[in-house]
């Protein structure tokens, strides 16, 4: 491609800072992985500079010296942020090469190649491909061909080279966490980014993993997982740990193995993890009280749907029964479950909307440590079945990479075939929702000291009312609702 040859190897995590109080700032582990490979199976230790704009402004001179500049984006905001810094790269450096990769590129590859911001996608798992493409930059020669990569050409056509398989997971090393400033990341300690595993088997209707993974899963052996864990507690004094992972609990004898690792090390660590509601009911009690005190201190689960037919219709493979079973049997062994539910999927009736607002009440009841963190309205996921199936129904998908950076994952739900009436009773169910949750996370909070019991005094009324308008499907005149929600995003800056 003829480019100028210059040092730096730029990988960019776009976004924007925002000021949202409490909000978890996450890391950047796509670009925190690859840059981690570019310098253990590359020669190019000292000239990979992690970006993670949201958290820090991103700027012209942050490029000067790139001879490659890589982006990694999921839909909507981070690809319009993307295109904004591949536009400033452009201007201040025309001889970087900028290659996109992440989840939008690698599900529509030939809409991301054809923009004039892009030189060349990755598709799917990119450290490898990514490194290959390095490798060719720097000594001279052409990226066309390199497997899992889609490159421009010159005649307006695209040169496509199928997928690679996918890395062990064991070959790779620890992301490159010292890239990035850990004081950027506020209560990092307690909320440190770490992955164990990669996919998912399961087929959810929903989900990008059934594209993106092919509805794999891969795993780190549990030995490696738990020397990593306990590298990472003493090097960077972490007090939690957020595991990433998809499912973390797909082979419970690996998970039991990681417990019993971190036991024997003695060291003191609390866990945050994802499960299915089906699986952790059916747990032994062994594994449940180890993982107790292994430190998993929350489990995160996807329930969806209060209605049986829906469950069906998304592929979600679960059980009502599971929800209350697998709920309570994490919440009776003092872990806090928190379990989210989506609304408005294709072919949602208000009648299959109402057996959802019907389960929480009965999950509230089950236990008190039991969250509900929403009800989120459907927004599809491109390449998913659902997503298909929206089209069909008459969702306007985007023609272009600007147009999906325009795409907003918004609570108000504006899907076509929802009549105005039950996208009324979506929104002002996930505001009642939204609100007992943080409740709860402030009573987490504050645990033990008297200004708990003045939150639950204050917030008595507000609890009732949305209790009553609940147990009676009743969710007009709500006024009050959507202010509690304007306040939210004008003092947090999110909802």
């Amino acid at each position: 491609m003829g480019r100028r040859i210059r040092e730096e190897i730029v990988l960019v995590a776009p976004g924007f800072p925002r000021r949202q109080i409490g909000a978890i700032q996450h890391l950047p582990l796509a670009i925190l992985c690859l840059a981690a490979w570019l310098r253990e199976r590359g020669s190019y230790d000292g000239q990979v500079k992690v970006l993670d704009a949201n958290v820090r402004n991103v700027s012209a001179p942050d490029f000067t010296n790139a001879a490659v500049v890589g982006i990694s984006a999921m839909t909507g905001y981070q690809v319009k942020h993307g295109l904004r810094i591949a536009a400033m790269v452009r201007e201040a450096n025309p001889g970087a090469l900028i290659v996109w990769g992440g989840i939008h590129p690698s599900l529509l590859p030939e809409q991301t190649a054809a923009h004039p911001l892009v030189d060349a996608v990755v598709v799917g798992e990119g450290e490898q491909t990514f490194l290959e493409v390095i490798d060719a930059v720097f000594s001279g020669r052409d990226i066309d061909g390199i497997p899992g990569t889609y490159v421009p050409g010159s005649d307006g056509g695209l040169a496509v080279v199928s997928r690679r398989e996918f890395l062990d997971l064991d070959s790779m090393p620890l992301p490159a966490y010292d890239l990035v400033n850990m004081g950027d990341y506020a209560g990092i300690e307690n909320q440190f980014d770490y992955q164990s595993s990669r996919g998912c088997p399961f087929k959810c209707g929903f989900c990008y993993n059934t594209v993106f993974c092919g509805s794999r899963w891969r795993k780190k052996a549990s030995r490696k997982v738990v020397e990593e864990l306990i590298y990472l507690h003493e090097k960077y004094k972490v007090a939690a740990f957020a595991l990433v992972d998809d499912e973390f609990f797909i082979d419970l004898k690996r998970t039991e193995a990681i417990f019993d690792g971190i036991l024997a090390s003695g060291n003191k660590f609390s866990l945050v993890a994802s499960c299915r509601l089906d699986t952790v009911r059916r747990f032994p009690a062994a594994l449940i009280d180890k993982m107790k005190q292994a430190g998993v201190i929350q489990m995160f689960f996807g329930a969806e749907s209060g209605s049986p037919k829906i469950l069906r219709a998304i592929q979600k493979g679960i059980s009502t029964e599971d929800m209350i079973e697998g709920a309570k049997v994490v919440a009776e062994a003092g872990i806090r479950p928190i379990l989210s539910f989506m609304s408005g999927f294709p072919g949602e009736t208000s009648e299959d909307f109402d057996r959802t607002i019907d389960i929480i009440p009965q999950l509230w009841a089950t236990h008190s440590l039991i969250t509900i963190n929403g009800i989120f309205p459907f927004n599809p996921y491109p390449g998913t079945a659902l997503y298909l199936r929206s089209l069909e129904l008459g969702l306007k998908a985007p023609e272009s990479l600007d147009q999906w950076g325009e795409w907003n994952f918004q609570y108000e739900p504006d899907n076509p075939w929802l009549s105005s009436d039950m996208k009324y009773k979506m929104e002002i169910a996930f505001y009642m929702v939204r609100f007992m949750y943080y409740l709860a996370r402030l009573e987490d909070r504050y645990k033990g000291k008297p200004i708990v019991r003045i939150i639950k005094i204050l917030s008595w009324p507000a609890v009732c009312a949305a209790k009553i308008r609940m147990s009676r499907h009743k969710f007009g005149m709500a006024l009050e609702w959507r202010v509690f929600a304007l306040l939210a995003r004008k003092t947090f800056g999110y909802l």
